[in-house]
């Protein structure tokens, strides 16, 4: 594709792998292509718009290969030249990658100014590494901060307006603070005004957050039970709060067990003819009714605003790692080559087999090319048009046919192993996996105590929560929490 892109003779070009240490400690691998400047004839190659182009190559090949599609800094230029050129199918799978379009690309330092923070000996690849680390390892923005403080660095405000640079204690500029750390520069300046203004979140210790007092339960009893409990045909007085009413899953009309769900007014009423003692069991029938109403309204309540939390608790994590790029191929059934096989031939094969019954027909040539072009466009947009099957004739031959499906199954799920393998050797990746470990330990015990007390812990530090619950286990006579004995668990500490 590079040859054909500059004109160049493929056979005469000299490959190096070249392997070259990262930040990160892992060493990277990469090839170079080196070619002459001039052909054969002596004409020199057309280097215009060198970095679009290639760009573009490596667009097409991202698509082609099945690859995750990067944002490159020319991707509006690539995908209108790729229009141009009739590549459609590529130039709109790009697009729908990178949507935003109008989004800038920037490294996180240039070139000069690696080279001049190394004449001041600071390593500007090992101090984004060291930052990045920071960003994740730390529990608040203000926790962040410090530490670069303790490793010599300092923000302060740029000459552009919201714009932020981190410098050395010898004020020596080292590069833009929400590049450096990875952030967008909106969301890195809004958390640093909150820091400087004091509002950034700090862990503050609960009040008996790691005693063995017995916490706060969130009422688990339904409805049906408490109703029951408190007495048949009770009807509820009043409505529900509305700020209740808006986040709760129940409808407003209906009946949930005994209890009518539009809490309407169902008291008793006095009259002259009644007797004293009568309208005195009245009056104590209706006082009952209002606890009971009452008594059920707050357990609801209670209930709403324990699911409250925890939906904001699950969202302060997500929006912690969104940073992370969402985990490719999770359907196994996407990299299971017979099922992949599957799914291609349930769509090749209609069309092949009408290509096929528009053949045999006599004075149909019309009808049998449009059937064959469906058959070839389909192809197409699976990616069957590649040059190892140029030789073959998928749509006569079955033989043909059913290696080339085989041969694609395979190459699919190749390609997004090969994705996930990449995916999960990033180390932000590892670090979000441990950390989604931890936390979907936590809200597990949440979901599966009510424990308030640990839920308002977890609002405020993950971390200490974690704490806290795995400091009330013990690994062998099992768990004692609020005073209440619970299944025997045996617990793994990975150090």
């Amino acid at each position: 594709m590079l040859a054909i892109e500059f004109g160049f003779d493929p056979d005469a070009c000299t490959i190096v792998e070249h392997t070259k240490a990262k930040a990160t400690g892992k060493a990277s691998k990469h090839i170079h292509f080196y070619v002459r400047e001039r052909t054969a004839d002596g004409k020199a190659l057309d280097s215009r718009f060198m970095k679009v182009r290639q760009e573009k190559i490596s667009r097409t090949c991202e698509v082609l290969f099945g690859h995750d599609i990067v944002h490159g800094r020319h991707q509006q230029v690539v995908i209108h030249q790729l229009h141009d050129e009739g590549k459609h199918d590529i130039a709109d799978a790009i697009q729908k990658a990178t949507p935003d379009l109008n989004q800038s690309v920037e490294s996180s330092f240039t070139l000069t100014q690696q080279r001049m923070a190394e004449r001041h000996g600071i390593s500007l690849p090992d101090i984004r590494q060291h930052l990045k680390d920071l960003r994740i390892s730390c529990d608040t923005f203000s926790g962040m901060i410090e530490q670069m403080k303790h490793m010599g660095l300092h923000v302060k405000k740029g000459d552009k307006e919201n714009t932020y640079i981190i410098v050395s204690d010898d004020n020596h500029f080292i590069g833009s603070a929400n590049r450096l750390l990875g952030m967008k520069k909106g969301e890195f300046c809004q958390q640093y005004e909150s820091y400087v203004a004091g509002t950034d979140t700090q862990y503050e210790p609960v009040e008996g957050g790691s005693s063995p007092a017995v916490p706060k339960i969130a009422p688990k009893m339904p409805v049906q039970q408490i109703s029951e409990e408190i007495g048949p045909n009770i009807h509820q007085k009043d409505r529900l709060p509305s700020e209740v009413r808006k986040s709760s899953p129940v409808p407003e009309t209906g009946t949930i067990g005994h209890v009518r769900a539009d809490l309407g007014n169902d008291t008793s009423e006095t009259t002259e003819a009644m007797s004293r003692e009568e309208k005195t069991a009245i009056h104590a029938q209706n006082a009952d009714r209002m606890q009971a109403s009452q008594t059920i309204r707050k357990m609801l309540a209670d209930q709403e605003e324990f699911h409250r939390k925890l939906l904001e608790l699950d969202k302060q994590f997500q929006s912690r790692w969104s940073h992370i790029k969402p985990e490719p191929f999770p359907d196994e059934a996407e990299r299971n080559s017979f099922l992949v096989r599957q799914k291609h031939e349930e769509i090749l094969r209609p069309l092949r087999d009408k290509y096929l019954t528009e053949k045999e027909k006599w004075f149909n040539g019309s009808s049998t090319r449009k059937a064959l072009q469906e058959f070839q466009s389909a192809l197409k947009k699976l990616r069957y048009d590649r040059g190892d099957f140029k030789a073959l004739d998928m749509a006569n031959n079955e033989a043909d046919f059913s290696y080339c499906l085989n041969w694609m199954a395979d190459f699919y799920v190749a390609g997004r192993e090969r994705t996930r393998k990449e995916w999960s050797s990033d180390l932000s990746v590892q670090s979000y996996l441990k950390a989604k470990k931890d936390f979907d330990e936590l809200l597990n015990y949440i979901k599966k105590t009510g424990d308030v007390t640990v839920l308002e812990t977890a609002m405020k530090n993950p971390v200490h929560a974690l704490q806290m619950i795995r400091k009330m286990k013990t690994p062998e006579t099992g768990s004692k929490i609020g005073g209440q004995p619970g299944p025997s668990v045996k617990i793994s500490f990975d150090r």
